[in-house]
């Protein structure tokens, strides 16, 4: 985007209302410029000044001598969309808008969709509204007033920070400068009102001096674009950290009342991000570990992710944390490594009986001892050649031992090209000592369970690259879309065969009409239902009876109409599947990412377990396997104490074709679940639906709201 590199390599500045005072925030963004070393023009606006700090001040953008790649713009809310105008028309690429006073606010909302509008007639970037600004450090340009960037020295790093919240930008700046491993931009995304956090992400993804990208979310409102981002991303080798905020009742509340939107639940954000390839983390001080560890260690070599004896070997000096780190390995998915014959047989050699030769290792205090021998056990097990990354354990006086040795350490990490920590017990180094590990391609750990977690984000970072891109949604015209929505029971029925799921036959007994002839060639039991139109979630409601026989229909099918007080109400006649393992499968539109598949246990265990993964729409087999691969639906699937294994590959191809479907019928339809949905064994290409739920939208005009309707429910 060009306004985008106008913003981050800006040679001239225009700060529009500027002030006097360089200790208000309306005064600071000069002295910054200055503070932080900006080469470019810096060109105050503000009437009522001829002079500002030393620079010449001038009465609005009109009269500027020449035209500024951007402008700051510090004015109140209602004077901004035609202070932008007044930029677009003098020429400037882009506009960073630090006020509020718009969709923060009830009467905000006008403001923000006239600035929409300017934006949308000139095309102008605007940054913002309610943003703390942007860094672009390569460049100098700080356009901001937050105190993080009031700094005489700045580290670039190839990181960088886009956040929905101003004071996490301004935190994460902070502390990466202060730590000395700095970052190369920055960007306050405020409110979004004209470019999102997508835009910003896309721009970010195609420069050469990005390598981590720390992602701050509140909520979204173009997830889907923000996916296929991360996946572009990904595939580039750029390494994306994800830090979700909002995720319990209370954080939703929060973050609405922050940002004036409404977050999805954290399960679908949690799995739509890891399926892209984003890393996730819990807080603020993971994100900045992991842009430290991901920026600085190379990937381990691909075949430590396959089948072989290759993973993390581990040189440790106590012997009490072995344990410790191979279960923190465990924890994070991360493989030891098998030592070869010949590594294991030199260290024997090497060091005295009562060590531990078997990874992870025993060096004992003997390496510490004997000269050279710290030297010759660590490049044993670097130069295993199943040694994929390497953990440098050391004991109580590690810190001295580490420095001495950081010429070692940086030969080492050189010469093999793998990922290698230096794990301390609880100390931590300096900020100057740390800067002089990272140089040497090194990254240090409080202590093991610290150390398997780094690795555990440079593993899923290489398992991301193995992940394919996913389909691009190709839905069918919207006439052709609605000609094909199902409305009756028949033609939602007739549209799950049409994915290749199977249905159990079934009759409606209508008001009028003998049941047990209206039902003549169903195989009996059979299951007594009300009809959608009537009820949903009829099991709760007493309208659902299961292995009804033949002499029992009548009666089965008077005590639904009863229990609806509704006598001359039809009743569904269903035959009954023998059963498999149950499965729940919904397509759903998410309110931030469009839409989006579930898949988990079926029946009553959906509730009880929450044993539920989500991918996005559309899919592939290969994306929806690993979904389940997660749950404990897996197990099942595969076979549970002594049950036959289920047909996965009849269940992957019909959800997919649901999903398909799915998308093909948007934006007509809201939801569409099925559950149970029974997969029989392996080989029998039968996968049942028992009972569906469709939601469809309602005919609305443009922009109103969506009040889902219920169609076409069979569920039990």
């Amino acid at each position: 985007m060009q306004g985008l590199d106008a913003l981050f390599h800006a040679r001239s500045v225009a700060l529009i209302g500027i002030s006097a005072d360089p200790l208000k925030m309306t005064g600071a963004p000069l002295a910054i410029l200055r503070q932080t070393g900006f080469t470019g023009t810096v060109y105050p606006v503000n009437p009522r000044y001829t002079e500002l700090q030393g620079v010449p001040c001038w009465p609005n953008v009109q009269a500027l001598p020449q035209t500024p790649d951007v402008a700051l713009i510090m004015l109140g809310a209602a004077r901004v969309p035609e202070t932008v105008r007044a930029c677009a028309a003098k020429g400037v690429g882009a506009v960073v808008v630090l006020s509020s006073g718009f969709e923060e606010t009830e009467e905000g909302h006008a403001h923000a969709r006239e600035l929409a509008r300017v934006a949308r007639e000139t095309g102008i970037a605007v940054v913002g509204p309610n943003c703390e600004g942007v860094w672009s450090v390569p460049d100098r340009v700080l356009l901001t007033f937050g105190s993080a960037a009031k700094r005489e020295v700045l580290h670039s790093a190839p990181i960088a920070i886009l956040s929905q919240s101003g004071a996490m930008a301004g935190a994460l700046g902070r502390h990466l400068q202060d730590s000395g491993v700095g970052c190369a931009y920055l960007v306050s995304v405020g409110n979004e009102t004209v470019l999102t956090i997508a835009d910003y992400f896309e721009w970010m993804i195609e420069r050469d001096d990005v390598k981590v990208v720390l992602l701050f979310i509140e909520g979204l409102r173009d997830g889907q674009r923000l996916l296929r981002l991360i996946e572009r991303a990904t595939a580039r080798g750029i390494r994306v950290v994800a830090l979700k905020s909002g995720n319990s009742v209370k954080g939703l509340e929060a973050a609405a009342s922050h940002t004036g939107k409404m977050a999805s639940p954290y399960a679908v954000y949690r799995d739509l991000l890891q399926e892209a390839g984003a890393i996730q983390v819990d807080s603020l001080t993971q994100l900045l570990e992991a842009a430290e560890v991901l920026s600085v260690l190379p990937l381990p070599p691909l075949p430590s992710l396959h089948i072989g004896d290759g993973g993390v070997s581990v040189f440790s000096i106590p012997g009490g944390t072995r344990a410790m780190t191979a279960d923190a390995l465990e924890q994070q998915g991360v493989p030891l490594a098998t030592f070869t014959r010949g590594t294991v047989a030199a260290l024997a050699q090497a060091l005295p009986e009562f060590g531990g030769t078997e990874n992870p290792t025993d060096l004992t205090g003997q390496v510490l001892s004997h000269p050279g021998l710290f030297d010759r056990c660590l490049n044993l097990i670097a130069d295993d050649p199943n040694t994929r990354a390497l953990i440098v354990q050391v004991a109580n006086r590690g810190p001295r031992d580490v420095m001495e040795r950081i010429e070692l350490l940086h030969a080492v990490a050189a010469r093999t090209g793998v990922p290698t920590v230096v794990s301390f017990l609880g100390d931590a180094l300096p900020a100057d000592q740390r800067a002089r590990l990272r140089a040497a391609g090194v990254v240090c750990a409080r202590d093991p369970v610290e150390a398997a977690r780094f690795l555990g984000w440079v593993w899923w970072a290489r398992a991301a690259l193995a992940h394919e891109v996913a389909p691009e949604a190709t839905p069918e015209s919207s006439n052709r879309a609605a000609a094909a929505m199902p409305v009756t029971l028949a033609q939602t029925l007739e549209l799950l065969r049409g994915c290749g799921l199977a249905v159990p036959r079934w009759r409606v007994v209508p008001s009028d009409a003998d049941a047990s002839a209206a039902c003549e060639g169903l195989n009996f039991p059979v299951a007594v239902k009300a009809l959608p139109e009537d009820a949903d979630h009829k099991t709760e409601r007493g309208l659902v009876r299961l292995g009804v026989h033949a002499g029992e229909l009548d009666a089965a099918v008077r005590d639904i109409r009863q229990r609806l007080a509704r006598p001359g109400a039809g009743v569904l006649v269903q035959e009954m599947d023998p059963g498999g393992v149950e499965v729940l499968l919904s397509a759903l539109r998410n309110a931030d990412f469009g839409p989006v598949l579930a898949i988990g246990m079926g029946g009553t265990a959906t509730e009880l377990h929450g044993d539920v993964a989500y991918v996005s729409l559309p899919t592939t087999p290969q994306r929806l396997q690993r979904a389940i691969a997660r749950l404990k639906l897996a197990t099942l699937l595969a076979g549970f104490r002594g049950e036959p294994a289920a047909d996965v590959d009849a269940l992957l191809a019909a959800a997919c074709a649901l999903g398909d479907r799915f998308v093909a019928l948007q934006p007509a339809l809201s939801e569409l679940e099925i559950n149970p949905l029974f997969v029989h064994p392996r080989g029998s290409g039968r996968v049942v639906a028992v009972d569906a739920l469709l939601s469809r939208r309602p005919d609305r005009a443009p922009g109103s709201p969506v009040t889902p309707a219920k169609a076409g429910d069979s569920r039990g």
